[in-house]
């Protein structure tokens, strides 16, 4: 029997709360309360890896990947591996690189390989968070394509965002299916139109048009093991509270 969905709070989403270690604290102590069992490290301020691991341990959470900055990644490897191995982190994430042709994809993947497979030597995985910018078409060609075809799943996973492939025009459902064995998790966020504008906003998951329902089932179906709730951006609005709202959803509607 597959071990059902683990849902972990991204904690990119309450970014403003988590620039020193006493807000970092307080944060996981948050995220612990509303009900999340496993977290991703990303957009932290200055910490000791020791002090984090043991606030997770202290918490019962998880942490399942971080987003490391691309020049730590590949220009201080080892003490990025020494330092996930500390927090028993298994992913090291790249949450952010922009492709404005092939040649730079190509070069992207030169330079960040060497160290992708050093970290997977180590017995951890590199994983890459998609944006929109991988789907730009460069002679009928996208920098996600080339990025599959240069790469093996055991070096390079995928964190695979569903907003930002809904928003790009590429279907969820279907880059999963298809990429499944490269997904290291999900990241869960819903999209809502602004009723002014007209234009795409970041909403609790529930209360926008992303189709939640078979992300889920697609998880089941090809074993993904985890998503991570995240908000970019909670337009003034606390954004512990959104995360609880998403949690909230999540458990009532999925049982997850």
């Amino acid at each position: 029997m597959k071990k059902d969905i683990e849902i972990a709070a991204q904690m990119y989403t309450v970014r403003q709360y988590t620039q020193t270690e006493e807000g970092i604290a307080e944060s996981l102590g948050k995220i612990k309360e509303i009900g999340y069992t496993s977290v991703q490290i990303s957009a932290f301020g200055a910490y000791r890896p020791e002090f984090v691991r043991d606030l997770l341990q202290e918490n019962g959470l998880r942490a399942v990947v971080t987003h490391t900055p691309y020049e730590r990644i590949t220009g201080d490897t080892e003490r990025v591996i020494e330092e996930h191995k500390i927090m028993q982190v298994p992913f090291v994430g790249l949450g952010y690189r922009r492709f404005s042709s092939l040649d730079e994809t190509d070069a992207f993947l030169d330079e960040i390989l060497p160290a992708a497979r050093k970290i997977r030597d180590a017995g951890l995985r590199f994983a890459y968070h998609n944006h929109q910018w991988e789907f730009v078409r460069f002679h009928g060609v996208r920098p996600m394509d080339r990025i599959l075809e240069r790469t093996s799943p055991d070096e390079f996973a995928l964190i695979a965002d569903a907003y930002w492939l809904q928003y790009a025009g590429v279907s969820p459902q279907k880059f999963l299916r298809e990429n499944a064995e490269r997904i290291a998790l999900v990241h869960f966020k819903d999209m809502c139109i602004d009723a002014s504008e007209g234009t795409q906003r970041f909403a609790e998951i529930g209360a926008g048009n992303m189709d939640h329902d078979e992300l889920v089932s697609v998880m089941r179906e090809t074993g993904i093991g985890c998503a991570a709730v995240e908000q970019d951006d909670c337009y003034g609005e606390d954004p512990f509270a959104c995360l609880r709202r998403s949690r909230e959803y999540i458990q009532s509607r999925y049982g997850i």
